[in-house]
C-alpha cells in the first residue's frame, strides 16, 4: 500500500512556523501565573521549546534543493562527456559495418536524448560490442585505451547517477519529516493558544489577541485574511 505525502496542519510557510512559536512561548512565560490554573507550567514550556528546535534544525527546502541541483550538474557534465567520448567510435563502427550489423549491436540510435540511466546502458553496451569488435574496428583508429577510458567514465556516471537519486530521496524523505514535525509543533501551538484565549477573552482583549494565531500565506499560495481560532 503506497503511504500518503504528509500534509500541513498549519496554513502558511514553514518559514514563518518558528517565529509565531517562539512568540506564542514568550507570551505563555509572560502569563504563567494565569495559565497555571489550566496546568500549564515550565514543563509544558521547555516541551513546547523541545518541538520549536526539533523543527528548527531540520534542514529548509532549498538547503536539500541544492545539493540535489549541484549532484545533477555534476551527473550531467559526465553524461555529456560520455556522449563525446562515443562519438568517434560511432562514426568508427558506421563507416567499418556501412551502418548495419554489428552497427546496429551497439545501440547508438537517439544517444543525444537518452536519461542517465539509459546512456550508462549505452555506455556499458559500447565498450563490450567495441572489445569484441576491436580487431576491425581498430582501421578507423580505435583503441583498447579508448575502451578503458570509455569503462572508467561508465563507471563514475554510474556513482553520479546514484549520488543524485539519493540526494533527491532525501529531499522527499526530509521534506516529509519537516512537516511531521512542524505538524506536532502547530497542534500544540493551538491546543496553548486556545488555553490563552479561553483565559483572557472575558478580561484582557490586547493579552487575548497574543494568542490568536493570525496566517502568513506561503509566497505561492492566495492571500488570508482569517485568523487561526
Amino acid at each position: 500500500m503506497t503511504k500518503q505525502n504528509e500534509t500541513r496542519h498549519y496554513p502558511f510557510a514553514d518559514a514563518d512556523l518558528t517565529p509565531n512559536a517562539k512568540g506564542l512561548s514568550t507570551s505563555i512565560n509572560r502569563d504563567m501565573t494565569d495559565f497555571a490554573g489550566r496546568n500549564i507550567t515550565n514543563v509544558t514550556l521547555a516541551d513546547l521549546e523541545i518541538l520549536i528546535d526539533d523543527f528548527d534544525n531540520m534542514p529548509t527546502d532549498k538547503e536539500l534543493l541544492g545539493e540535489w541541483m549541484a549532484a545533477t550538474d555534476v551527473k550531467n557534465k559526465t553524461m555529456e562527456d560520455v556522449k563525446i567520448a562515443i562519438r568517434p567510435i560511432r562514426n568508427m563502427a558506421e563507416l567499418v559495418y556501412k551502418g548495419k550489423g554489428k552497427y546496429t549491436s551497439f545501440g547508438f540510435e537517439d544517444m543525444a536524448h537518452m536519461s542517465g540511466n539509459d546512456l550508462y546502458q549505452l555506455v556499458k553496451r559500447v565498450v563490450r560490442v567495441g572489445t569484441k569488435c576491436l580487431a576491425e574496428l581498430s582501421t578507423q583508429g580505435l583503441t583498447q585505451a579508448q575502451l578503458t577510458d570509455l569503462q572508467n567514465m561508465a563507471t563514475l556516471l554510474d556513482t553520479q547517477i546514484d549520488n543524485a537519486e539519493d540526494k533527491q530521496e532525501t529531499r522527499d524523505l526530509e521534506t516529509q519529516q519537516r512537516i511531521q514535525k512542524g505538524n506536532a509543533l502547530w497542534d500544540k501551538m493551538v491546543e496553548l493558544a486556545s488555553i490563552g484565549k479561553s483565559i483572557y477573552v472575558d478580561t484582557n482583549p490586547a493579552k487575548y489577541n497574543d494568542y490568536v494565531l493570525t496566517t502568513t500565506p506561503p509566497s505561492d499560495a492566495p492571500p488570508t485574511e482569517t485568523p487561526v481560532k
